[in-house]
């Protein structure tokens, strides 16, 4: 053993080294730069009913239009369309448009209509909501991230065959429940499209919009996820020689063949892990990023 070269003269030690730098240097350019971020579009739709008239409603649209002031810091901005429902459905801005300023222009309009209240009616019908607003979503073109944002301050029912409805067509349901109640269908319903589900206060929704939605929706977690992951994978490589010198048969004083297949072992046992923790839990990033 001495009078073996330095393990980092070795290439199966100075490949994987520069490989986990590579993909460290990536990781880093990947967070900085934003770059893999998804092309989105989102549907928000308001609960209107009679239950939300007063702060409760000035909360929900001001929320829209701090997602809304967001939105306009991307490069590639999402495209944003707004809805209200009570017992009915109604769009409160015309399509789904990436100028920010034309939506909130559009849903000031929609919202002094006097006959609005009237022609929503005052159930809150959120099954309807869903349909339509899913239905609305499915027109985007087939590589934006579809994403319906929910905001009601009442449990209901969820039927199946509508979020069924939104699985089929790739849409996304997030929800916020309002008044701390936890609505156990529409958190189904949310967990069932990969969606987000959170409870709050009316105080608190224009944080939870921006700093939860609208982060969860523009972010690259999987690029950033997918780099950091090989960097380990290599990490894994890279050790296989120290741990086969020093530890195995320095150490533990082993045999050279036991030594090395343990090390290589290693390295392999952590490759499939990882990749497979990777592929399950959080994707791949490749082909649609959403």
């Amino acid at each position: 053993m001495q009078s073996r070269r330095q393990i980092w003269l070795y290439p199966m030690f100075q490949v994987p080294l520069m490989l986990m730098l590579g993909c460290l240097i990536l990781a880093a350019l990947f967070s900085l730069l934003g770059w893999g971020r998804p092309t989105v579009g989102v549907a928000i739709a308001l609960d209107l009913s009679s239950s939300t008239q007063g702060a409760v409603r000035q909360e929900e649209i001001a929320a829209v239009k701090s997602y809304l002031a967001e939105n306009q810091s991307l490069k590639n901005q999402n495209q944003i369309r707004v809805f209200g429902f009570a017992s009915n459905v109604q769009a409160l801005t015309n399509e789904f448009i990436t100028d920010s300023q034309a939506v909130e222009r559009q849903l000031d309009r929609a919202l002094q209509d006097t006959q609005l209240q009237r022609q929503l009616g005052g159930g809150t019908n959120i099954n309807l909501a869903i349909q339509q607003v899913t239905n609305a979503l499915s027109s985007l073109e087939t590589n934006r991230c579809r994403e319906l944002l929910l905001v009601t301050d009442g449990e209901a029912d969820v039927s199946q065959t509508v979020v069924d409805g939104a699985i089929n067509q790739g849409v996304k349901i997030n929800a916020v429940v309002l008044g701390g109640k936890d609505a156990v269908q529409i958190r189904q319903a949310t967990a069932s499209t990969n969606g987000i589900y959170l409870n709050g206060e009316a105080g608190n929704l224009k944080a939870l919009f921006t700093d939860e939605f609208f982060t969860s929706f523009n972010s690259n977690k999987r690029w950033l996820t997918f780099w950091l992951s090989c960097a380990f994978i290599c990490a894994m490589w890279a050790i296989a020689l120290p741990l086969d010198r020093w530890l195995f048969q320095g150490l533990m004083k082993l045999d050279m063949t036991l030594a090395g297949q343990l090390a290589l072992g290693n390295a392999l046992f952590w490759t499939v892990v990882t990749a497979l923790v990777v592929w399950r839990i959080f994707g791949l990033p490749f082909g649609s990023a959403c």
